[in-house]
């Protein structure tokens, strides 16, 4: 198996069994914490060298206090929870100390099965320790992001011992033995993918009252418009991820920051931050304004990266790298590395001088909540464009037309699978791209899909069409689009 196959294997299960903990918590089943303490007291094992790590609930007593996993050669303990709350971290602290374990340890760590707040406190975190133990919020609380980092450079035979190991729980079986080693059922089941991909957004929303100059004292049917027309004509810029509601301004900007975008607009004194889920969680109103926001902050993303958001059609398309670029495509790995034409502009043949077509790539969005859990509903579309400012073709309907005859159900897939895949590219990008640590972002997770369906045999249906660029698609097909 090449190495990047392996990589891409133990990224999918790694974030997959972080979704399934998640869903497992929010339904109450409590079992699967204790379940991933041997998974991760093995990967741990393979990637960081502890090859003395063991379960203490396990070869010492059940409910171990304070900590669930201990290499006593390497001095490093670890706590393996689903909770990520900083309250857990000073409570198990606590407890360690409590009993003594930081004379037996001089590192503990703490692995967030779900994902870890964007941060924590340190100052709380020494007030706890009191000198006893030296702890870092930044180093020695971890979830799946620092494991596929440090797996992105592991060794190749310890990379495939992890995957094995994250694999022996998905299956469901010992290490070694694969789902081809049993009699396979007379009619082998479905996997439906729902056009659902997880989208996670910052801790912290910031919520301030707008200066009375903004509105000037009027009433405005659309304030966020009336607001941007405020930062026009006084000849200042602000960032678009923000949304505007009964005179008060919503971000995930720090509004507190003295330095930040929106000084100049919001009375400081008013300045609050709130968890999200208090905010959208107060009626379907807010829960509206959140939705919004959200959409602006994806906009905001995905136009560094030129994808324009076309707001008389509701869809994104994708434009070339510079506009006068004939062709746009990008390369994405799913099963096995392809390339998808996202812009093309077409010439007349007999006169190559005269635009034919120019064809985008788009797609819409929607957000929504899916057992507490936040997803973006991504649905594959075309768009036909005319002139520098690429405005809607009079001919966009008839052509999108011919293309969604073609398009059967493994090749909307295809389009799915790859949007998916290129969104998590640029939470990689943007992870590193300058300004990203000042600028709040959106990142996104694992498509959302369901095993075990009853099997249609596809034979009887008519035959599908796939893209000749891309690769072939994995066993399923899409059912919620």
């Amino acid at each position: 198996m090449k190495h990047s196959e392996l990589l891409n294997q133990f990224r999918e299960e790694l974030a997959y069994l972080s979704h399934e903990v998640e869903t497992s918590v929010a339904m109450g089943h409590l079992d699967v914490n204790r379940i991933c303490e041997e998974v991760f007291c093995g990967v741990f094992r393979e990637l960081y060298g502890f090859e003395n790590l063991r379960n203490l609930n396990v070869d010492e007593q059940q409910n171990y206090p304070g900590i669930d996993l201990a290499d006593d050669e390497a001095r490093v303990a670890i706590q393996v929870t689903s909770d990520k709350s900083l309250q857990k971290i000073k409570d198990s602290i606590t407890t360690a100390i409590k009993h003594g374990h930081h004379q037996n340890y001089d590192r503990i760590m703490f692995y967030i099965l779900t994902r870890k707040q964007s941060s924590y406190s340190q100052l709380s975190i020494d007030k706890v320790c009191d000198g006893n133990l030296s702890f870092s919020t930044s180093s020695d609380i971890l979830d799946y992001t620092d494991i596929a980092s440090r797996a992105a450079n592991a060794e190749p035979k310890k990379l495939k011992r992890s995957v094995d190991i994250l694999g022996s729980y998905m299956r469901g079986c010992n290490v070694g033995l694969a789902e081809q080693d049993f009699d396979p059922p007379p009619e082998p089941p479905e996997t439906l993918f729902a056009n659902l991909v997880e989208v996670y957004f910052p801790q912290n929303l910031y919520i301030g009252e707008l200066l009375p100059e903004v509105f000037d004292g009027r009433k405005n049917r659309n304030q966020r418009r009336a607001l941007g027309q405020y930062v026009r004509s006084i000849e200042c810029s602000v960032p678009s991820d923000y949304e505007v509601h009964s005179n008060k301004l919503i971000t995930f900007h720090n509004l507190e920051d003295s330095d930040n975008a929106f000084a100049f607009l919001v009375d400081e004194g008013t300045v609050e931050p709130f968890d999200p889920s208090e905010y959208y969680s107060i009626d379907g109103d807010y829960e509206r304004v959140f939705k919004s926001l959200l959409r602006f902050c994806l906009q905001r993303k995905l136009y560094r990266h030129r994808v324009l958001w076309d707001h008389w059609e509701a869809i994104f398309k994708f434009l070339p790298l510079e506009d006068t670029d004939d062709v746009r495509k990008i390369s994405w790995t799913g099963r096995k590395k392809a390339t998808r034409t996202v812009f093309r502009r077409t010439f007349n043949r007999n006169d190559p001088e005269k635009v034919l077509s120019v064809r985008h790539f788009a797609f819409g969005v929607t957000f929504q909540i899916v057992a507490g859990a936040w997803y973006m509903s991504i649905t594959p579309d075309w768009f036909f464009s005319y002139g520098e400012d690429y405005r809607r073709s009079a001919f966009g309907d008839k052509l999108i037309s011919g293309l969604k005859r073609l398009e059967k159900n493994r090749s909307v897939l295809d389009q799915f699978r790859f949007l998916c895949a290129w969104l998590s590219d640029l939470d990689s990008k943007d992870l590193f791209a300058e300004g990203a640590a000042s600028s709040p972002q959106l990142t996104f997770g694992q498509k959302l899909k369901f095993s075990g369906s009853k099997y249609l045999n596809e034979d009887l249906w008519e035959p599908l069409v796939v893209a000749e660029e891309d690769d072939q698609v994995e066993q399923g097909r899409l059912g919620f689009l």
